[in-house]
């Protein structure tokens, strides 16, 4: 008789694949998190890039449905019948899925499918908007994890508009269908005589680049540098790991000056000593005696 023993150190590494085939500055930010549950982190994290994976690389639309109605009815019952998928057996195992906030799960599920099959986005302030509606329950979910959630806090509100344009930046750049930029702001298509076929056909032209170099340079004004370096003391230690996210995706954006699609992909993906230093440096902005 053999007997078959789980080894959690293989769900924590297919957790591992998960997030960093999404979000590789997890690899660097998830050191700086509060020592208390941050092992937790990882699986939700695994769960938020498996949610992230379904919409960004879907080829049929019922298919995707039924796979987060998957994800959904599996996370409602964890706690019941338990679950053979790794990620989810590491959320239990960890102590993550004890704490997480139902509302806020149903949330990021209902958000990710109605991307699916999204509306257009008339203008920049509605863009803003639909990035932290993206966002917030993920942020919800991650303050969860420390029993708090001060999402009504400014700085907060930062983090989540800067985290969710970084999460329909990375979505477009693996989506291949002709919706992959449905979020473009149609005043902003029109300013630039361009329609979303064309920023699909053709992401170097120089109408499309000089596009996107007006978006980033309007997306600046969400997260100015020098108003999150104020906002550091109002910070929570619990949200931490998301300030630290929050400021090197913002830096990401900053840095890829050249309105080109593709250097926006590769800073989202860069992970290096540049990266490590600015972790460490918001870090110490909110690091608790």
């Amino acid at each position: 008789m053999v007997t078959v023993v789980r080894n959690e150190t293989n769900e924590r590494r297919f957790c591992w694949e998960q997030v960093l085939r999404t979000n590789r500055l997890f690899r660097i930010t998830q050191v700086f998190a509060p020592p208390d549950r941050a092992g937790q982190l990882l699986p939700l994290y695994a769960l938020f890039a498996a949610v992230e994976e379904v919409c960004s690389e879907h080829s049929d639309e019922d298919v995707a449905r039924r796979k987060l109605g998957w994800w959904r009815d599996e996370c409602a019952q964890l706690g019941e019948r338990g679950s053979d998928h790794p990620i989810l057996r590491e959320l239990e195992n960890s102590g993550a899925r004890q704490v997480l906030r139902p509302d806020s799960l149903g949330r990021l599920f209902g958000d990710a499918e109605a991307r699916l099959d999204p509306t257009s986005v008339p203008d920049l302030d509605d863009l803003q908007k639909r990035c932290r509606q993206l966002s917030q329950p993920q942020i919800e979910l991650e303050l969860s994890l420390w029993g708090s959630c001060p999402s009504s806090l400014a700085p907060v509100e930062a983090i989540a508009v800067t985290n969710g344009l970084a999460q329909l930046l990375r979505e477009a750049a693996r989506r291949q269908d002709p919706h992959r930029y449905w979020w473009l702001p149609l005043s902003l298509l029109a300013h630039h005589g361009l329609s979303r076929a064309d920023v699909n056909r053709d992401q170097g032209s120089a109408p499309v680049q000089a596009l996107f170099r007006d978006l980033i340079d309007s997306c600046h004004g969400w997260f100015p540098q020098q108003r999150l370096a104020r906002s550091a003391e109002l910070i929570p230690e619990a949200a931490r790991h998301l300030f630290v996210m929050g400021r090197l995706q913002a830096n990401a954006v900053r840095r890829a000056r050249s309105g080109d699609p593709g250097q926006l992909t590769e800073e989202f993906n860069r992970v290096g000593l540049v990266q490590l230093f600015e972790a460490w440096r918001a870090a110490r902005k909110i690091s608790r005696p």
